[in-house]
């Protein structure tokens, strides 16, 4: 998934919880009282405050705001590399009584990253982030894949992988940084701090760098944290921390481990020179905070939230909601599985009189969507019963409303089953779901009519693929087939398609620099960032695969039936991804539709396709380019057409087909720009059975033996002309244009065949616009089990040892392969 896919995946899905009224939200209040708050003139009880200690009320910060401001004024506008005010010297000093170890302050916490990192970290170092590190921590981390500093990520909490990472990274690199938080901001839970303490002893490559924003106050001696709870700061270690959640003043801080670092930090750190500070209200308020911190209070403060904390444990377990959080947490994460649950049980609790938070994409993975409170010291245990048994009576009603289960949920969250029952499929009445394992069990005609026009997927070539992908060696060629139609009380057809299981590799649509250093580590791993994925359509195929009536009033309907269908075929085949393909990128309805159940929208690859038009002939497919594309033509079609002899092959011997087979190796081998595995030899044998396939072979005429060095794999449907597949010989093509000269054949032939329209696939985009193709966009819409192989491509950098292999330059295939 591109940067850009991302972004406007996020900026959709935000917008529609804005539109839904529950984010982007802002309070009326013109003084607030405790923990209540005003919005859309209704009192709500706040469940969704980081004031963990509710200090932000507290006289004695108040007054230092104040008399810093008398003091100082508003602010103090200086570089901290030139002049810092007088309070900073005293703040700092009191938190290194807190933490024990030598403290910087910050003006935030991100800030703090930012000027820590890229000092902390050296050219032949390595990073490891946790899967789910905040995203400041990993945004810092930009600065160094920049610098091309090996980044890496590795499993939520998995400590077993990540040492294995450090015992393979330690002979590469001087030393391996981990990067994770104390409590995590979305599900609650805890690094395991004691085994990453045994790995610091273990190796004295090993570093920690943590982000324990979300514990300060709340845990240890003096408040010092969760990570430093009971414990001393490690030699290798460095804590950052925000001043912006229970400590109730904003700013941040870097605990180090010893002086000297603190002062290089200090000294070269770029926000600490170049950003502004922290003002004086800011500063008078932390003194007093620190100062509270430092006194018997605090230990009070903390017993009294965890009080709070055991009571809402206790009432959640008392009426059955699925919390993800541990005992310990603040922070508590129910879960509901899809957008749509999340939605609308946070609307019904707004109405109730409670303000909770969404977990949704891409904070969480979108199909682990949640709500996500926190409990603070000052709420009430009457505030606490009420927003849980508010919670407990809706939630039932909210999944059935989305005709979805809790045993749907727990599998979401790969929770262990909680109910004996079996999983049940809610039935609606109206509409009948069938599906078949094979295309020979459905009506051939049938299936054409709906879908056989669209691509290269009738019901002959389908068969094809399930002979070829299937008992085979290598189990990324084994693919599973199902087939899905939906029908309404009358026997109508409202929605068929079809679906493959397959391996696919994760950086499939990723830049061709991104696919260069995945394929690097694939020499020792093939499998390394690829996935079980359940596609609507196959990786064979190119068009609409998705068959939908929308005359039909239950066709929404048809579509949540699809989606739950898949959600079933995706645990039975323990798929990681499900995609559904090729559809118009252009319709909001299906994306709202398909947001609110857990999948968001990615852009597809431009494809090209041209068109039969009026031409007949050469020179009439000649005229009817552009200018600067005749000149192409000339240049590049024409000059070189009386060199080849172009023969259309029905019947390939075996021979004939493993030749052409190593052409099409050849373009496999040399291009990234769809990063897919190479398809079984068996495949291609296939092809001989289908009278719909033919091979378009260029060969050379000065050749005396005549060898192939160009052949296009084509299928025929009644309106298509499929160019499927190319191969070429690369000596010959730089000399010949051999890639060229077979795109030109491939129109030619649909033309001649009179199929309409010839599919040119995606990737060169613009060599395919020069034979007056067009371009269609479309999109996907995907739903993971998690982010975490999408969120591992984003962080692959280049690696500076040029162990790097040459895969050569795209070399432009017809179609996706």
């Amino acid at each position: 998934m591109s940067q850009k896919s991302t972004i406007e995946t996020v900026d959709q899905i935000i917008n529609h919880a804005k539109d839904r009224g529950i984010i982007h939200l802002a309070t009326e209040d013109s003084k607030l009282e405790n923990n209540i708050i005003t919005v859309n003139q209704q009192k709500l009880v706040n469940f969704g405050s980081c004031s963990y200690l509710g200090l932000e009320f507290n006289e004695s910060l108040r007054n230092g705001a104040k008399d810093a401001i008398d003091a100082y004024g508003t602010q103090f506008s200086s570089s901290r590399a030139y002049m810092s005010p007088a309070f900073y010297v005293e703040l700092e000093d009191k938190l290194s009584q807190i933490f024990g170890s030598p403290t910087i302050v910050t003006a935030t916490t991100t800030l703090g990253h930012q000027a820590a990192l890229p000092v902390l970290i050296n050219q032949n170092d390595a990073v490891i982030l946790d899967h789910q590190v905040h995203s400041s921590v990993q945004t810092a981390a930009n600065q160094l894949k920049a610098k091309k500093i090996h980044v890496e990520l590795v499993r939520h909490n998995r400590m077993d992988l990540l040492e294995k990472r450090i015992l393979e990274l330690k002979g590469q690199y001087d030393k391996i940084w981990y990067m994770a938080d104390g409590i995590y901001s979305m599900f609650g839970d805890t690094v395991p701090i004691d085994e990453v303490y045994r790995l610091l002893d273990k190796y004295p490559e090993f570093n920690f760098y943590v982000d324990d924003a979300h514990a300060m106050s709340c845990f240890g001696e003096n408040g010092r944290g969760f990570v430093l709870n009971g414990r001393k700061i490690h030699d290798r270690m460095i804590v950052a921390t925000s001043f912006a959640k229970a400590f109730a003043t904003g700013g941040g801080a870097l605990i180090f481990p010893n002086k000297e670092v603190a002062q290089r930090v200090r000294n070269c750190g770029g926000s600490l020179i170049t950003s502004g500070p922290m003002q004086p209200s800011a500063l008078g308020a932390a003194i007093a905070s620190a100062n509270i911190h430092l006194s018997d209070q605090i230990t009070e403060l903390q017993e009294d939230l965890q009080e709070n904390i055991r009571y809402t444990n206790l009432a959640l377990k008392r009426h059955g909601l699925p919390n993800l959080s541990e005992e310990t947490s603040p922070i508590f994460f129910i879960a509901v599985g899809l957008p749509k649950i999340g939605y609308n049980l946070i609307e019904k609790m707004m109405k109730d009189g409670h303000y909770l938070n969404l977990g949704i994409f891409p904070a969480v993975p979108i199909k682990n969507t949640g709500v996500r409170f926190t409990i603070t010291r000052l709420h009430t245990f009457e505030q606490i019963e009420q927003m849980v048994e508010s919670m407990a009576k809706h939630f039932p009603l909210v999944i059935e409303e989305a005709d979805y289960s809790i045993e749907q949920i727990y599998k979401a969250f790969r929770i262990e089953q909680k109910f004996t029952k079996p999983v049940t499929e809610k039935k609606l009445d109206s509409l009948n779901l069938t599906i078949f394992k094979s295309i020979a069990e459905i009506n051939h005609t049938e299936w054409n009519n709906l879908l056989g026009a669209r691509g290269a997927f009738d019901a002959e070539y389908l068969q094809i693929l399930e002979n070829s992908f299937k008992s085979n060696k290598e189990k990324q060629d084994n693919w599973e087939f199902d087939y899905i139609v939906v029908r309404d009380n009358s026997g109508e057809i409202v929605l068929a398609t079809f679906t493959t299981l397959a391996i696919l590799k994760d950086d499939m649509l990723m830049p061709n620099y991104i696919s260069t250093e995945v394929e690097r580590r694939r020499v020792a791993d093939p499998f390394y960032l690829t996935s079980k994925t359940l596609t609507v359509g196959s990786p064979m195929t190119e068009g609409d695969h998705l068959y939908l009536n929308k005359k039909n009033d239950d066709w929404k309907k048809a579509i949540i039936m699809l989606m739950n269908k898949l959600e079933e075929l995706q645990n039975r085949y323990d798929a990681s991804n499900i995609i559904i393909r090729d559809l118009n990128s252009d319709d909001r309805e299906m994306d709202g539709l398909m947001m609110d159940n857990s999948f968001f929208k990615i852009g597809m690859p431009d494809s090209a396709f041209v068109e039969e038009g009026n031409w007949a002939g050469e020179e009439e497919f000649y005229n009817s380019l552009s200018t600067r594309s005749k000149r192409h033509f000339r240049e590049n079609i024409r000059r070189f057409e009386d060199d080849f002899n172009i023969s259309i092959v029905n019947t390939p011997t075996e021979l004939e087909i493993f030749n052409y087979y190593q052409l099409y190796l050849n373009v496999k081998q040399n291009s990234l720009d769809l990063n897919t595995f190479e398809l079984p030899f068996k495949f291609f044998k296939q092809m001989v059975t289908s009278e719909n396939w033919e091979f378009i072979v260029l060969s050379l005429k000065n050749s005396d033996k005549n060898e192939p060095v160009g052949v296009v794999f084509a299928y025929k449907t009644e309106n298509l002309y499929n160019g499927l597949i190319v191969g070429i010989d690369y000596d010959k093509n730089y000399e010949y244009n051999v890639y060229r000269q077979a795109m030109y054949q491939v129109i030619k032939r649909g033309k001649e065949l009179k199929n309409g329209i010839v599919p040119l696939g995606f990737s060169a985009i613009i060599e395919k616009k020069k034979f007056g193709a067009k371009i269609k966009g479309s999109c996907a819409y995907v739903q993971a089990k998690d982010n975490y192989n999408m969120e591992a491509l984003n962080t692959i950098s280049t690696q500076k040892d040029k162990k790097l292999i040459n895969y050569g330059t795209n070399d432009r295939g017809v179609l996706p392969v």
